[in-house]
This record gives structure tokens, sequence and C-alpha cells, in this order.
């Protein structure tokens, strides 16, 4: 995973920081954003992602379904994480094919293993 670029998105700052924290000690390239729409803006501006992680809520308006829905729009093989300690359950009828759920609160460990499942799953 040495030179995977991964799109973060977590509105909650202290959780976006502690996951910067894990893939950057990967070796991960990260960009992270806060909202849908910064999410968006960055990948509509960037087509170097190689791996969407999303937070599922965050907050008033667009979701990370809606985020990976428009990814997906543009880049139908990217590997996509969701998180959430809320909305989970709606992930099999939300989510989008091939995505992998982590239930928040998570280890660390566990943000890795789902990374790893999702880029495997992707080029399979």
């Amino acid at each position: 995973m040495q030179r995977l670029r991964v799109l973060l998105v977590e509105d909650d700052f202290v959780i976006n920081v502690d996951i910067c924290g894990v893939l950057e000690d990967l070796g991960i390239f990260v960009t992270s954003v806060h909202t849908a729409d910064e999410a968006i803006s960055a990948i509509d501006s960037s087509g170097c992602f190689k791996a969407l992680l999303t937070d599922i809520d965050l907050g008033a308006g667009l979701n990370g379904f809606d985020v990976a829905r428009h990814a997906r729009g543009l880049y139908p093989k990217l590997p996509v994480v969701f998180v959430s300690g809320t909305l989970g359950s709606r992930h099999a009828a939300e989510g989008v094919e091939g995505s992998v759920l982590v239930a928040k609160p998570f280890h660390p460990l566990q943000i890795r293993e789902a990374l790893d499942r999702a880029v495997g799953l992707e080029a399979a």
C-alpha cells in the first residue's frame, strides 16, 4: 500500500486527525476533507485517488453514500471504505457495490484491513 493515495472524508476533527495519522504511518498519502462538498470538489479536481475512505454521516446535506456514488460515477472501479458509528445499518442498501464498512469505534488495524480488502475487491 506504499503508493496508495486516499481521499479521507470525516467531519469529526479528532477522528479525522486520528485516521490521517494511521494512514500516514502506513505510508499512504492522504488528502483530508471534512464535508461532502469538499470531497466532491476534490474528486472532481483530482483523478489521482486510489481509494475513498468516508464517514457516512457528514452532518446536514450530502452524506458519505452520496460522495461514494459521485466518485464511482467518475471512477467506476474506485475502492470505497465507509466508516460509521450510526448509519452502518444502511450500508447494504445504500453503499456502492464492493464497498467495505468499518463500524466506529474501530481499531486502527481495521482501517488498514478494510483498505486492503477494498483495493483487493476492486482489483479482482
